[in-house]
């Protein structure tokens, strides 16, 4: 703790550098995710998916020394793929989507059938959870990567994973705002869109890619718990606030930002993990809008 309040806040932040650019871009981007799930009354997909992704990635050090002897991973060798996430992160992407898109789309099948949305992702997370904890107790190395990654310790992150991150986060931006005023509309009343000739089922889909992407590609960056918070959160406390769809937009947005500006200062200047610092930042800003409710 004395060698890290030697530290000025110009050097932490030139050390750290990629890991609060990535929570920024997440700060950004994440939020709009968000409000369209929230407008779509399905929030609580915000909470599982990262779960499931997280299984996904830990399923992965699970077969890793399999993987490597059989099939190979370009020459990397098991110690460097197990000692270094880095080295092998494509791999891991791959896992995290398996499980991320498997999850979502099995959760958009049983929807269909009807029943209760609530109690279809609770369990979803608790398998997911619980598929988790199990896998990483299967792996040599998984039950410390595990900690890590649902601890939130992003200060890790390399140039590598921050391209990785940046590519997908801005395309994913685009996507959303090109199709915003159709996805609001199949979001709001899916049955009027079909109505108006929209390409309701072309809609959904982008919209379920731009999400496994959104969500896949974060959690092995940014790990669940403060991915969980920039897709819920924000969108949760600009509700109280916003009377059009644009000023949501506008505000979520600004909502995480703040969230990861906050997040990062309680974890620089209080030893906090990052990630779990800018989830309890955003989980702060909720209260304006909630005494806003009750006033």
């Amino acid at each position: 703790m004395d060698e890290l309040d030697a530290i000025s806040w110009a050097q932490r932040l030139s050390l750290f550098r990629w890991a609060v650019l990535a929570a920024l871009l997440a700060g950004l981007v994440c939020p709009l995710v968000g409000v369209f799930l929230h407008v779509r009354r399905t929030s609580f997909y915000g909470i599982a998916m990262p779960q499931f992704a997280t299984a996904g990635v830990v399923f992965g050090f699970v077969l890793l020394p399999w993987w490597i002897a059989n099939i190979g991973l370009g020459g990397v060798e098991l110690f460097e793929a197990t000692h270094d996430s880095h080295a092998v992160l494509t791999y891991h992407m791959v896992w995290s989507n398996l499980f991320t898109f498997g999850g979502l789309l099995a959760l958009l099948a049983l929807g269909r059938r009807g029943g209760s949305e609530v109690g279809r992702v609770a369990g979803a997370f608790a398998i997911a959870s619980a598929a988790t904890i199990l896998f990483g107790r299967m792996s040599p190395v998984g039950k410390g990567f595990v900690d890590e990654l649902i601890a939130g310790e992003l200060l890790g992150v390399g140039v590598h994973q921050f391209e990785t991150l940046a590519v997908v986060y801005v395309l994913a931006a685009l996507l959303l705002a090109l199709f915003r005023h159709d996805l609001v509309l199949v979001s709001y009343d899916r049955e009027s869109a079909f109505v108006l000739g929209k390409r309701v089922f072309a809609l959904e889909t982008l919209f379920t890619a731009v999400t496994g992407l959104v969500i896949s590609v974060g959690t092995m960056v940014l790990g669940p718990v403060m991915l969980f918070g920039l897709i819920v959160l924000p969108a949760i406390a600009a509700r109280a606030w916003a009377r059009s769809m644009r000023t949501y937009f506008v505000l979520a947005c600004a909502f995480g930002l703040a969230a990861v500006a906050l997040g990062v200062t309680a974890s620089f200047e209080l030893d906090l993990p990052l990630g779990a610092a800018i989830t309890g930042a955003a989980a702060v800003l909720l209260l304006p809008g909630a005494l806003l409710r009750r006033g």
